[in-house]
């Protein structure tokens, strides 16, 4: 649930001031931060800036006015065609244009959108941070394991026993019959 909007629509750009990466855990992955050999303050870098004089920029994470969340790679834009060649003669593939989270949960969203806003590693490019009404997910392991090998094995050693059961009292029933 997000507190005080119709319109939930926000979107963040992730630009931490060391080229920092997000880990997004309502995603479990990493969301590419943007990278600027500028930032780096090795004398190696300004020599590798040369050939990427301009930032590589980040991809944003946001949710649509209807509540999905998505994943803008902002590397097919016309405007960044030219890093774009010189990553695709890298070899190195780039995600799609656009990635749609459908069914989202809006509080655990906007709680983790907040929280890389609040935490410096993104910036608000466009919306608002809705304020997160009710208890976003944190923990995303998932820990349902069903019946272990034991617990399977005592099921079947039961069902064995229910068995045999009902055979001795089948015999016993007999038994009794003939005499």
């Amino acid at each position: 649930m997000v507190k005080g909007t119709d319109s939930p629509a926000v979107e963040i750009e992730i630009d931490g001031p060391s080229n920092e990466a997000l880990h997004f855990r309502p995603l479990q992955r990493s969301i590419r931060g943007r990278f600027d050999m500028n930032r780096i303050g090795e004398p190696m870098a300004r020599v590798a800036a040369t050939k990427w004089p301009t930032p590589i920029p980040s991809q944003r994470l946001g949710i649509d006015a209807n509540g999905n969340g998505y994943l803008i790679e902002p590397l097919h834009d016309i405007a960044h065609a030219p890093t774009r060649e010189k990553i695709d003669k890298t070899g190195k593939a780039l995600e799609p244009a656009r990635q749609t989270f459908d069914n989202i949960d809006l509080c655990t969203w906007a709680f983790w959108l907040r929280r890389a806003v609040e935490g410096g590693l993104a910036r608000v490019v466009s919306g608002k941070l809705p304020e997160v009404e009710g208890t976003p997910r944190m923990n995303f392991i998932l820990h349902d394991p069903g019946p272990s090998q034991t617990d399977t094995l005592a099921e079947a050693l039961n069902r064995q026993a229910d068995a045999f059961n009902s055979l001795a009292a089948a015999i016993a029933d007999l038994a009794k019959g003939r005499k």
